[in-house]
């Protein structure tokens, strides 16, 4: 905690931010760099209902991050335009539009559901007053309610721990609303700091607290993240990783666990190439290459993924959204002709894909094989035939097939792609059209 920062809310510069009283102008002002400046600051924000040791609390433990991830997100000469994922309670936004040239838009989720979240907050010390609308989704699980290529950043910071299920969703989007050359900065605690490893060797639980009450669902810790994890989750996106550190922004407690720090930060980290500081902050930029659905091995359990389908797309191409579209049938991702990325089926192996507009054919792009495919609709358990039609694709290069939708189709229905194929076959990407 930072110590100066109980003496700071008891002195007579704290006592004249409750008033309207001008105090000297340097005291007044935030500057990036000056820790206590940026303290008084925010304390200095007022709003219905707050409580005093509960925003000192927040601020002393919250500071030192807060920095951290300002000095993570780029300032852009021209004003730009930056999505915040999960914005309450708003110190970071004060940061951000204080700081770095962007129009903000915010979010957050509210467990009773609620789209439209409204706070105002003033600093009558220094004539600030803001009403912050927040966007209510849930950023794990719905589309972003923004179009293609929006923003020139997006702050993902203390948010991925809490995710219960699929972070690559969120990250699916947050690639979809950002410009190409856009920047995602993410900051979330390590999963092997220090601290936590102390924890172990004292018998303390690593866990959070439960944390009951309506208005604390969804803030415990659901899944932490090791500095590996995090960077083969980013890059396996297929995001650019700019920049990416494990730092220690807190103090240890007492003389044993800066010991331990010490020992595992410069001896231990050397033999096992771990990272044991207590927080981790990446920088990483949407690059013209296509959103890549990779789950990887050190996250996610490949027995459960094989019973993993969530279709929402037209178009399927191996190696970019595949996990999603297939279910069971499919050998591993491999190179075939002219070095594209295919996937080679069992006798019979199945795909989806999702339109919302009215379609005459499936076109697919195979290999090495011959059988049929067909299209259908599931219904829940009672199919329906769309069509079909045979092949005869030759080794060593890529056969265009296309199958016509001769009845039936539903817009909106995900599309079941249905390879029969007695000795396999390379697929390399299937459309709707």
């Amino acid at each position: 905690a930072l110590r100066w920062l109980r003496a700071l809310l008891a002195s007579d510069v704290m006592r004249r931010m409750d008033s309207t009283a001008a105090g000297p102008p340097d005291a007044r002002t935030p500057r990036e760099r000056d820790a206590e400046s940026l303290a008084r600051y925010l304390l200095g924000f007022r709003w219905d209902m707050r409580n005093e040791d509960a925003h000192l609390g927040l601020i002393e433990g919250g500071l030192a991050l807060w920095r951290q991830i300002l000095d993570y997100v780029p300032n852009p000469a021209t004003r730009g335009k930056a999505l915040e994922l999960g914005s309450p309670p708003y110190n970071i936004t004060l940061l951000l539009q204080k700081f770095r040239n962007y129009d903000l838009t915010l979010t957050g989720y509210a467990s009773d559901g609620r789209r439209d979240i409204t706070s105002s907050v003033s600093n009558p010390e220094i004539g600030e007053s803001y009403t912050f609308r927040c966007d209510g989704f849930d950023a794990e699980r719905e589309r972003f309610p923004y179009d293609d290529a929006s923003f020139d950043l997006v702050t993902w910071c203390e948010v991925i721990e809490h995710l219960t299920e699929n972070p690559v969703f969120t990250l699916a989007e947050i690639h979809r609303v950002l410009k190409p050359g856009g920047a995602l900065v993410l900051s979330t605690p390590n999963a092997s700091r220090a601290d936590s490893i102390a924890n172990l060797l004292y018998g303390v639980n690593l866990y959070d607290p439960y944390h009951l009450g309506e208005a604390l669902k969804g803030t415990r810790h659901s899944r932490e993240y090791t500095f590996h994890e995090l960077r083969d989750l980013v890059a396996g996106c297929g995001y650019a990783i700019e920049r990416m550190e494990d730092i220690d922004i807190y103090p240890p407690e007492g003389l044993r666990r800066r010991v331990l720090r010490g020992v595992l930060n410069r001896g231990v980290s050397r033999v096992t190439g771990g990272h044991y500081r207590f927080h981790l902050f990446v920088r990483a930029r949407k690059t013209d290459a296509p959103f890549q659905w990779r789950f990887p091995d050190r996250l996610f359990d490949a027995a459960h993924l094989a019973f993993y389908l969530k279709p929402r797309d037209a178009r399927v191409v191996m190696g970019e959204n595949d996990a999603i579209h297939t279910t069971m049938g499919w050998q591993e991702l491999r190179a075939g002709p002219d070095q594209r990325a295919s996937r080679r089926t069992g006798p019979a192996a199945d795909l989806y894909l999702l339109s919302d507009a009215a379609l005459t054919a499936v076109r697919v792009t195979v290999s090495n094989g011959s059988g049929e495919i067909q299209l259908l609709h599931d219904n829940g358990g009672e199919f329906r035939m769309l069509g079909g039609a045979t092949f005869d694709a030759p080794p060593g290069r890529w056969t265009e097939v296309s199958i016509p939708v001769e009845r039936g189709f539903e817009a909106g229905n995900p599309i079941h792609v249905r390879f029969v194929a007695p000795d396999g076959v390379d697929v390399h990407a299937a459309s709707a059209e």
